[in-house]
Protein backbone atom coordinates (compact mmCIF):
# COMPACT_ATOMS: atom_id res chain seq x y z
CA UNK A 1 0.00 0.00 0.00
CA UNK A 2 2.71 2.80 0.64
CA UNK A 3 4.96 1.88 -2.40
CA UNK A 4 1.31 2.00 -4.41
CA UNK A 5 0.30 5.03 -3.27
CA UNK A 6 3.80 6.64 -3.18
CA UNK A 7 4.23 5.66 -6.68
CA UNK A 8 1.16 7.04 -7.35
CA UNK A 9 1.08 10.29 -5.29
CA UNK A 10 -0.76 9.21 -2.92
CA UNK A 11 -3.73 10.14 -5.38
CA UNK A 12 -6.15 7.68 -3.24
CA UNK A 13 -8.79 7.55 -6.41
CA UNK A 14 -6.02 6.36 -8.09
CA UNK A 15 -4.61 3.86 -5.56
CA UNK A 16 -8.28 2.42 -5.53
CA UNK A 17 -8.29 1.98 -9.51
CA UNK A 18 -4.84 0.30 -9.38
CA UNK A 19 -6.10 -1.99 -6.99
CA UNK A 20 -9.37 -2.49 -8.56
CA UNK A 21 -8.01 -3.54 -11.91
CA UNK A 22 -6.12 -6.10 -9.89
CA UNK A 23 -8.54 -7.56 -8.41
CA UNK A 24 -10.73 -7.46 -11.80
CA UNK A 25 -7.41 -9.51 -13.66
CA UNK A 26 -7.56 -12.28 -10.74
CA UNK A 27 -11.29 -12.65 -11.30
CA UNK A 28 -10.83 -12.93 -14.73
CA UNK A 29 -7.91 -14.96 -14.93
CA UNK A 30 -8.98 -17.73 -12.33
CA UNK A 31 -12.46 -17.56 -14.21
CA UNK A 32 -11.07 -17.86 -17.36
CA UNK A 33 -12.92 -15.16 -19.09
CA UNK A 34 -10.44 -14.90 -21.99
CA UNK A 35 -11.45 -18.07 -23.48
CA UNK A 36 -15.55 -17.28 -23.10
CA UNK A 37 -16.68 -15.87 -26.72
CA UNK A 38 -19.23 -13.53 -25.14
CA UNK A 39 -19.40 -9.71 -25.44
CA UNK A 40 -19.26 -9.54 -21.37
CA UNK A 41 -16.16 -11.57 -21.16
CA UNK A 42 -14.22 -10.15 -23.59
CA UNK A 43 -15.32 -6.63 -22.43
CA UNK A 44 -14.86 -7.94 -18.55
CA UNK A 45 -10.90 -9.55 -19.80
CA UNK A 46 -9.91 -6.97 -22.22
CA UNK A 47 -10.03 -8.45 -25.43
CA UNK A 48 -11.95 -6.32 -27.03
CA UNK A 49 -11.18 -3.18 -29.05
CA UNK A 50 -13.62 -1.43 -26.84
CA UNK A 51 -12.24 -2.24 -23.57
CA UNK A 52 -9.34 -0.30 -21.93
CA UNK A 53 -6.41 -2.47 -21.18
Amino acid sequence: MELVGHLLDNNDEAIRQWFGAGMLQNVVTTLGLAAIDKPWARAMSGTCATAPL
